[in-house]
């Protein structure tokens, strides 16, 4: 009876786990830059001396292939500053010769929640770059990229391997160099589609937030300092149409603290190119708020000549 229900529970459960098995492989054979992150982390770790940090826009706006100096591109989409300084100091002693670390302050960043110890990119980290940001010990579903996400990684195993596969240029840097996709390509970078096109801007003010992110500002910068490494902030280009549209009392509040950085921590360096509307053009832009690889070039050589100086 006992052998009997066993073999009854294998003959039930195996399809499952084997079917799990099968999804987490191929969530983890889709194109990411996670992968080459991961990769360059453990060839190249002697040697990086540059690690930049942010959400999606300097994802887009950095090719570390571009750098003069050996650097790592960590940003990714909706990155906060609370998940960049738990990479920042997870690397600090894996990156012997890391000096700079390179992080954005968009418009809205201080008035943002952080991604906190339960987002959903934590397994993303510790699946790749065994990072543990989820603030304590951890288990078996942890390092699982499908079990994690299981929406939305059908839904990439979906589009990549059953549809059309996404056309994608990933360096060994894990910067996509065919990243042009986007409603301006869409819209054939046609100014006025363009203006009169709706804008995700977040408009919201909330002071609680913006005073406990802009603490955690100056504790990141502070950690940074003790660790004698540089820090560059950047203010990403976006487009005229985003600008318009920007919340004036966010962006005081925002300009007010930068402002004060450069006070308390005079050695930081700022490249802000967020209203450039001169260098920065229409056909540079995914959206209005993210560069394409053409954009990237201009930036990421603004960002390595700051570097040197």
């Amino acid at each position: 009876m006992q052998r009997k229900l066993i073999l009854s529970l294998l003959l039930f459960f195996t399809p499952i786990v084997a079917g799990c098995i099968l999804a987490e492989l191929l969530a983890r054979a889709v194109p990411e830059s996670y992968q080459f992150n991961a990769k360059q982390l453990e060839e190249n770790k002697d040697s990086i001396e540059v690690l930049i940090l942010g959400s999606s826009q300097m994802l887009n706006a950095v090719n570390a292939d571009l750098l003069d100096r050996p650097a790592i591109n960590m940003a990714s989409g909706d990155q906060h500053h609370d998940t960049d300084l738990k990479i920042a100091k997870a690397l600090v002693e894996r990156l012997p010769k890391l000096n700079t670390v390179v992080f954005e302050v968009s418009y809205s960043h201080f008035e943002m929640p952080f991604n906190g110890p339960n987002f959903w990119k934590n397994n993303v980290y510790l699946s790749y770059y065994k990072i543990n940001n989820f603030e304590r010990p951890t288990y078996f579903k942890d390092h699982s990229l499908y079990l994690a996400q299981r929406r939305l990684y059908s839904e990439k195993i979906n589009a990549y391997f059953f549809k059309n596969k996404p056309i994608s240029g990933f360096n060994r840097f894990g910067f996509d160099t065919l990243n042009y996709s986007g409603s301006f390509q869409k819209l054939k970078y046609n100014k006025e589609a363009i203006a009169n096109r709706n804008i995700k801007i977040s408009t919201e003010e909330n002071l609680y937030t913006f005073n406990k992110n802009t603490a955690h500002l100056f504790a990141m910068l502070r950690y940074f300092e003790a660790n004698n490494i540089q820090v560059i902030i950047c203010k990403t280009p976006m487009y005229t149409s985003y600008l318009r549209k920007r919340n004036p009392n966010i962006l005081h509040r925002r300009d007010s603290v930068l402002a004060q950085t450069m006070i308390n921590f005079p050695k930081i360096k700022v490249l802000d190119h967020e209203e450039d509307t001169t260098v920065y053009s229409v056909r540079d832009y995914i959206n209005q708020s993210h560069l394409n690889p053409t954009g990237a070039i201009k930036f990421t050589e603004a960002l390595s000549n700051l570097i040197e100086q």
